[in-house]
């Protein structure tokens, strides 16, 4: 069965600095026509540091769309044309003060599929040296350091709510459990 829709036409309904909304005209597989409203989106990387003491590295930050504190690994959007692990190096540094020269890669998540077409790939980082925090001038956050127990504990009682912090340790205790990290 072919589930592919096809694009009959598409405007942009606005432009901005980190996303394009866009309206398209489809034709459904059952020959119904449709409407789609899609955010297009650079991408993110994000890294999930887990130290030899399996302490987790946390950011807390106010996120404005949802009005709340969150508590997330560190992350941040692609800039044109460059390379997620790219990113997750320069993200890493930015936000924790920490730089490492080795990432693995945790593979990469759709955060909502209904609406955008954001990435986000997620990395993960073992080793690392102190540095210095360089963020953006917008930007406000704690680190902090917490055991990976707490951290899972954090996740079951939704005290983190964030999707890429909870997809990259998944894939983290998975890989780890097939002896591949």
């Amino acid at each position: 069965m072919d589930l592919k829709e096809k694009k009959i036409s598409g405007e942009v309904i606005y432009d901005g600095k980190i996303l394009k909304l866009i309206k398209d005209k489809v034709l459904c597989p059952n020959g119904n026509e449709s409407y789609r409203e899609v955010v297009r989106h650079n991408g993110g990387a994000a890294i999930l540091c887990i130290t030899k003491d399996e302490e987790v590295f946390l950011v807390k930050q106010y996120r404005y769309p949802y009005d709340e504190v969150m508590y997330e690994i560190p992350a941040g959007k692609l800039e044109v044309g460059e390379k997620p692990y790219d990113a997750a190096l320069r993200e890493f540094e930015e936000e924790t003060g920490n730089k490492t020269d080795k990432l693995y890669d945790l593979g990469v998540m759709y955060p909502s599929c209904g609406y955008t077409s954001e990435k986000i790939y997620l990395f993960l980082a073992t080793d690392f040296k102190k540095t210095q925090m360089n963020l953006d001038s917008d930007e406000t956050l704690e680190v902090l350091t917490l055991p990976l127990s707490k951290v899972k504990d954090m996740i079951l009682n939704g005290d983190i709510k964030d999707s890429k912090a909870i997809c990259a340790l998944m894939r983290y205790e998975l890989l780890k459990e097939k002896g591949n990290i």
